[in-house]
């Protein structure tokens, strides 16, 4: 996935061993994306240039290349990021697939570094919608060749993953408040290394972790929260068996961590199809280069949940 102007809350992000961002809690739910991007690639034409917009670490390459090679195909794979990205190097244990593609980073959607017609198919998983979606969608049809089609899973209002993302977003609000168990920790810990005010450091503690107990009480599952308060409290408890320097710089990972989702958190809110980009997007395919558009939602589980917006067009 790619980032909205500041881009700072992913820059970590894609070094650290994660293939993927903004799936669906349900594993049954992300196997039932996977199975659908799969199934494209496997219907893409034997040479077909693929191009895939806000890559992230490549997780559509590496089931293109997977789906391509089953199918007997090959297929020229290329993925582009405005995060600095290399995912064989972050990423191991799929090298073997991420190397079948070429990643190139700092590159934004809206400024693609390719001729006229480069790509047969354009695709994106929870990505181009962060960019400027005109200049964007505008740039994707210059570098598709006539007849190439564009595949777009995209942020819904109504998609579960937007409601993870707001329900994750009050879980790390409350972890990052002044009165939060951060904060508290904090205060706690420097109060312990002083000698001075540790009673009332103490009772400021249990109180914010109360508050976060009962926060989880009221929403469940609230698993970030549930998480890192134990950690807090653990520490809390054999604070002794530590150097206060040590617990000092484990919060302050965290809290890079937390600041850093919380970003991630905002932008998806903020890049989400819904209301006007929505109708900027509807626009878009109205007219000009592009013929054929389709907005529909894609449903997965018993239950039919929706995981996002399918956009295809194809370019004139």
């Amino acid at each position: 996935m790619a980032e909205l102007k500041s881009n700072w809350g992913w820059r970590r992000y894609w070094r650290e061993n994660r293939l993927a961002a903004c799936v669906p809690e349900n594993p049954e739910s992300a196997a039932a994306i996977e199975r659908h991007w799969s199934g494209l690639f496997s219907e893409f034409p034997a040479g077909a240039r693929v191009l895939d917009i806000a890559t992230g670490n490549g997780v559509l390459l590496v089931w293109g290349a997977r789906a391509a090679r089953a199918a007997g195909r090959d297929l020229t794979l290329t993925g582009i990021d405005l995060a600095e990205i290399d995912p064989a190097r972050f990423l191991p244990e799929h090298r073997a697939d991420l190397t079948a593609a070429r990643f190139i980073g700092k590159t934004a959607a809206e400024s693609l570094p390719f001729a006229d017609g480069s790509f047969d198919v354009a695709v994106s998983q929870y990505g181009l919608e962060y960019a400027d979606l005109e200049p964007a969608l505008n740039e994707t049809a210059r570098v598709l060749a006539s007849g190439g089609q564009l595949h777009w899973l995209a942020h819904g209002s109504d998609s579960i993953v937007v409601a993870q993302g707001r329900a994750q977003l009050v879980d790390i609000d409350l972890l990052l408040g002044s009165r939060g168990p951060f904060a508290a920790m904090r205060a706690y810990t420097r109060a312990r290394a002083r000698g001075r005010k540790v009673s009332r450091a103490t009772r400021e503690l249990t109180e914010a972790l109360r508050s976060a107990e009962a926060h989880c009480a009221a929403n469940p599952p609230a698993t970030l929260v549930q998480e890192l308060s134990a950690g807090i409290l653990d520490t809390a408890n054999r604070f002794e068996k530590y150097h206060p320097a040590d617990v000092e710089r484990w919060l302050e990972e965290n809290l890079k961590r937390l600041r850093g989702q919380r970003q991630r958190s905002r932008d998806l809110q903020a890049a989400c199809l819904s209301g006007r980009r929505l109708a900027q997007v509807e626009r878009a395919f109205g007219a000009g280069p592009w013929s054929g558009a389709r907005i529909s939602s894609l449903n997965v589980g018993a239950s039919g949940n929706s995981v996002g917006k399918l956009v295809h067009a194809v370019r004139r």
